[in-house]
């Protein structure tokens, strides 16, 4: 189908903040063309900077903020290997209000995914999704829930206004607008934020694939201007305790936010499997997830439902697990704290995580409150 010349601002790795450090040990990595070399490579350079991350110390402030669940197919969820013959499981959405001090010494606000329910709703797949389930639901209908905005001044008594930046694990189903210029004549959520993203997530956008089109809204970015984007080049260490960790695969510009809790130790936020298990499968609670690492020695289970690279993918998913602490959730799983965790309902019958992260609460927030 032919499309108009995008609007989509184009990608300036130069806008990057000189107080953000590239994280170049990790990053070239990714330079190894053969898979095999790369995962264990990868694995290695994880561990060596998790040990530098981890000494570096907490940061200032975390909270979390629960949205609106949505179902999702089992066969997405647990690529190649789907526990229940369910079609559909549930999963929900989160997102992680951080205060951190910057490597210049200010304190900053970053909101990590926070994914506005019924603009996602207009991407391909979930209104397609919608029409399937429940046609009978109008897309408005998701209008009349707070959005994360709204659920962070009346939870958390946060000035959205306050916020200094926002990101995305990656861009799927994701649109900027509202947050960073506005829309129907009311000011931005988000007055004050810049949206830090990966250029590969923003020349993404510039031209989608067919295979891409159901999990990406082509006009996320159209008319935000490029002074409120930080486009970066790989990973990148924002401050005490805070990381942007490039990890392709789920998407080419996908990245993990990795953070150290105080009292809670260190975790990366990723959507790149769906629950703490998908990364140490044989202490699954799930047959198929243990029978799947034992039949062809998978040590992690892939959210699946656009591989851009499924080995690269795999290896993120090492890569996230060999940074970050374990046990947070029991045994030795690592501690990965799922941005979208699939949780139990009636859409599959007695299919539930073994292991869950608690909702992280740890330090103080100060800059951002009203």
């Amino acid at each position: 189908m032919p499309f108009d010349r995008p609007t989509t601002p184009e990608p300036c790795a130069a806008e990057m903040p000189a107080n953000f450090r590239a994280i170049a040990e990790l990053d070239d990595g990714w330079r190894e063309p053969r898979p095999g070399f790369r995962l264990e490579d990868l694995r290695a350079r994880g561990e060596a900077f998790g040990r530098r991350f981890r000494s570096d110390g907490p940061v200032r402030g975390f909270r979390t903020l629960d949205l609106l669940p949505f179902p999702y197919p089992v066969a997405f969820a647990f690529w190649q290997a789907p526990p229940t013959r369910a079609k559909y499981l549930l999963m929900r959405n989160r997102c992680d209000l951080i205060e951190f001090e910057d490597w210049s010494g200010q304190v900053r606000t970053i909101f990590v995914n926070p994914s506005e329910a019924d603009l996602s709703a207009r991407a391909g797949f979930f209104d397609q999704l919608r029409r399937d389930l429940v046609p009978w639901a109008p897309p408005e209908l998701l209008r009349r829930a707070d959005g994360p905005a709204a659920l962070a001044r009346k939870r958390l008594g946060v000035d959205p206004a306050r916020i200094d930046y926002v990101t995305f694990d990656h861009l799927h189903v994701q649109d900027l607008r509202r947050g960073l210029v506005g829309e129907h004549g009311r000011p931005p959520l988000y007055l004050n934020a810049r949206l830090i993203v990966n250029r590969r997530e923003i020349e993404t956008l510039q031209a989608l694939h067919p295979l891409q089109r159901p999990w990406w809204i082509e006009e996320a970015l159209d008319g935000v201007p490029a002074e409120k984007i930080i486009a970066v080049e790989g990973s990148v260490w924002l401050g005490k305790g805070l990381a942007l960790v490039w990890t392709p695969g789920h998407t080419l510009g996908n990245h993990s936010i990795v953070f150290h809790a105080a009292g809670r130790g260190v975790f990366a936020i990723s959507e790149n499997g769906v629950c703490p298990e998908s990364y140490h499968p044989r202490a699954s609670g799930l047959n198929s997830l243990r029978e799947h690492a034992a039949k062809y020695g998978a040590e992690v289970v892939l959210n699946g439902n656009a591989l851009e690279s499924s080995m690269s993918q795999y290896t993120s998913m090492v890569l996230e697990k060999s940074i970050v602490d374990r046990g947070d959730a029991g045994g030795d799983l690592p501690n990965i704290y799922c941005s979208s965790p699939f949780v139990r309902s009636p859409l599959a019958w007695g299919l539930a995580p073994r292991y869950t992260v608690a909702p992280i609460d740890t330090g103080a927030l100060t800059r951002s409150l009203a």
